[in-house]
């Protein structure tokens, strides 16, 4: 089975058993938690419905009510603040679900609007990426040098640990800075900015979204945009040296598999083969000697390489040297073996200049013994 099939089959393997063990942790982490939480709301509910003597269908006409209401909590989301601020999360993938097209046009629109907006983002954070990286390395070249290393040369090694620390300290940085204007926990805040710049966008933590900040807080909306955009470069930056390295190793494969087909193909084995006779008188006893110089042809045809497919051609001259006796000579026979491709090899069963080297070669009337045959020398 070829190195792709099995990498892919693995993956497979190691996808759908990391995607069980997920559901067992979450199932035994969350579930309880959810069974009390939804106990409470029951709870509560029943106590306002009896408190303010509610019906059930004005109870949930309220709380579609509050549901739709709660976007519009941060203030209007569809001014050019908060319009740049979709956008940021639809062309990113993040997607938090704080807001949404209400008309279709903008729907419409909005799909028409990531179908182009997605490829060309994803295409700049792997260029930023890479020229990020190539910044890193120069820097940490020049640090090598300036400390009086012998070694200069960065490794892979040195340029992960750069990339580890630099998404570790982004998301501190931004922890940090939202902790502080979103009034979040640290961890809230480090799981807020986890969530965004691996583009999973859960909404459940979404900033921006207190005390009408996309109207009244300038400085912290564009802080905020910048901190996606560059966060976002640097776990790209990360990514280019971690991840894409294995997304394109089935295609190197492939490529380097075609590299080696192309270069058999285009190979030629070629072996040169003298057979000298026994020293006879000159012109006598030919009919011996021609016998003795003979060599089994069906084998030396037979012989071929890994692309599967022969040739056969020979040249037969009589060399007389003055250095020898005049009563004695060499014949001197060469065959040159070369690939062919099978339909061509094919061909070649029926009459062709193949079939004057030997009678023996029109005993290779099936392409399976040929294939036999052609291991024998």
């Amino acid at each position: 089975m070829k190195r792709q099939n099995v990498r892919t089959l693995s993956l497979i393997v190691c996808t759908f058993t990391y995607l069980l063990v997920g559901a067992a942790v979450f199932d035994a982490l969350e579930s309880e938690y959810e069974m009390r939480e939804k106990e409470q709301l029951e709870a509560e509910e029943k106590r306002l419905q009896g408190k303010y003597n509610i019906s059930d269908e004005d109870y949930r006409q309220l709380e579609t009510i509050i549901m739709e209401a709660e976007p519009h909590r941060a203030g209007v989301q569809w001014k050019f603040a908060g319009s740049f601020y979709f956008a940021i999360t639809v062309i990113t993938t993040i997607g938090y679900g704080h807001a949404a097209p209400g008309t279709d046009a903008g729907k419409a629109f909005c799909m028409f609007y990531a179908v182009l907006g997605i490829p060309l983002t994803l295409v700049m954070f792997q260029s930023l990426g890479e020229r990020m990286n190539t910044f890193v390395k120069y820097l940490l070249k020049r640090i090598k040098k300036c400390c009086g290393m012998s070694v200069t040369d960065v490794s892979m090694e040195n340029m992960v640990t750069v990339g580890f620390f630099s998404c570790i300290g982004t998301l501190c940085v931004g922890a940090a800075a939202f902790s502080h204007y979103e009034d979040w926990s640290f961890f809230q805040s480090y799981y807020y900015c986890f969530i965004t710049l691996t583009t999973i966008g859960f909404g459940d933590f979404v900033a921006l979204q207190k005390n009408r900040a996309l109207q009244k807080k300038p400085l912290y909306v564009a802080f905020s945009f910048m901190y996606i955009l560059v966060g976002l470069t640097v776990i790209g930056a990360f990514l280019n040296l971690v991840v894409l390295r294995f997304l394109t190793m089935n295609s190197e494969d492939e490529r380097r598999d075609a590299e080696e087909r192309a270069s058999l193909a285009g190979h030629r084995n070629s072996m040169i083969i003298h057979i000298q006779e026994e020293p006879r008188p000159h012109g006598g006893g030919g009919g011996g000697g021609g016998g003795g110089g003979v060599m089994d042809l069906q084998s030396v045809c037979s012989w071929g390489g890994r692309m599967g497919g022969l040739g056969c051609g020979f040249t037969n001259q009589n060399s007389f040297s003055s250095q020898l006796n005049p009563n004695q000579y060499f014949q001197s026979v060469s065959y040159r073996i070369e690939e062919i491709s099978p339909s061509t090899l094919k061909n070649s069963f029926f009459p062709s200049p193949i079939s004057s080297v030997s009678p023996g070669l029109h005993s290779f009337m099936d392409h399976r013994r040929l294939m036999k045959r052609r291991k024998s020398v």
